[in-house]
């Protein structure tokens, strides 16, 4: 009898190594949404998590070969579960939200990569986020040979193959692809909701995600550049031009950078019409 790669143990067991394995970014990306809502009440979010996680385990107790279970699972997601990106004038800020990712089981690539890895995770597969061609992704590995690449708001999956005679040469050729892990999700996360905020002048609940970010990188020059203009917008301009400041001083050859010091210009002048 072949042994699965889904060890069939006792559930109790189960239930203990998923959650040794179930990462903690996607929970993180869920609170982040109290930064800029407090009033937000994320409590049917974990439920919906909780019950997914209790389907995903009991569908991979029936499969054994990882290629079917994958093709269950994504099967499940976007069939049964009828996860997708949205037709809906949705703001992206909002489809970026987890909360109404989970909900309305509609979000953009990036919320739908994080949950889908979460699952897939759970189902024990190794599966990451990823960039291809700036777009967000999922990427799975069956072994180091194979895997799948899968496009997170429709499920398009493309199999591949490395070939044992495969040059470091003909590597190159291949399409580009950068893995993002752990803490790295979450900046992804945070910048993309920091931008679709701001697309939507929402400029304090911006501001938060700045907040979180530097807190994660340090005294990031472009980040201090963003939390400048933000701070400007929000009527901070001593703030906001020490910020700017910061970055000019930083990132003296930016492309940007004269559009930057001409804003520290302006906050300068307003401040000299204001006194």
């Amino acid at each position: 009898m072949t042994t699965p790669w889904f060890e069939d143990l006792d559930e109790s067991y189960q239930d203990e190594a998923f959650e040794a394995l179930s990462p903690a970014i996607l929970y993180r990306c869920i609170d982040a949404e109290l930064a800029w809502d407090p009033q937000a009440d994320l409590t049917a979010c974990y439920e919906t998590i909780v019950m997914l996680e209790q389907q995903v385990t009991q569908l991979c107790l029936q499969y054994t070969d990882p290629h079917q279970c994958l093709e269950e699972l994504l099967d499940m997601f976007y069939q049964h579960w009828l996860f997708s990106a949205s037709s809906l004038k949705v703001p992206e800020y909002t489809l970026n939200s987890f909360s109404y990712t989970l909900t309305m089981r509609s979000g953009t690539q990036t919320t739908l990569a994080i949950l889908l890895s979460h699952l897939l995770q759970h189902a024990q597969l190794d599966a990451t986020v990823c960039l291809s061609q700036g777009e967000v992704h999922l990427h799975v590995a069956i072994s180091d040979e194979e895997g799948y690449l899968i496009e997170p708001s429709s499920g398009q999956q493309s199999w591949y193959i490395i070939p044992e005679n495969a040059s470091e040469e003909n590597g190159d050729e291949q399409e580009p692809l950068e893995l993002v892990f752990d803490e790295e999700v979450f900046k992804l996360f945070l910048a993309q909701q920091k931008w679709s905020f701001i697309s939507e002048n929402k400029f304090a609940h911006a501001l938060h995600c700045v907040a979180m970010l530097m807190e994660l990188i340090g005294d990031d020059p472009y980040e201090r550049r963003d939390r400048g203009y933000l701070l400007n917008q929000l009527d901070c301009p001593k703030m906001a031009r020490d910020d700017l400041q910061f970055f000019v001083d930083e990132c003296p050859d930016d492309p940007a950078i004269e559009i930057i010091q001409h804003q520290i210009e302006e906050i300068e002048d307003n401040n000299k019409t204001h006194h």
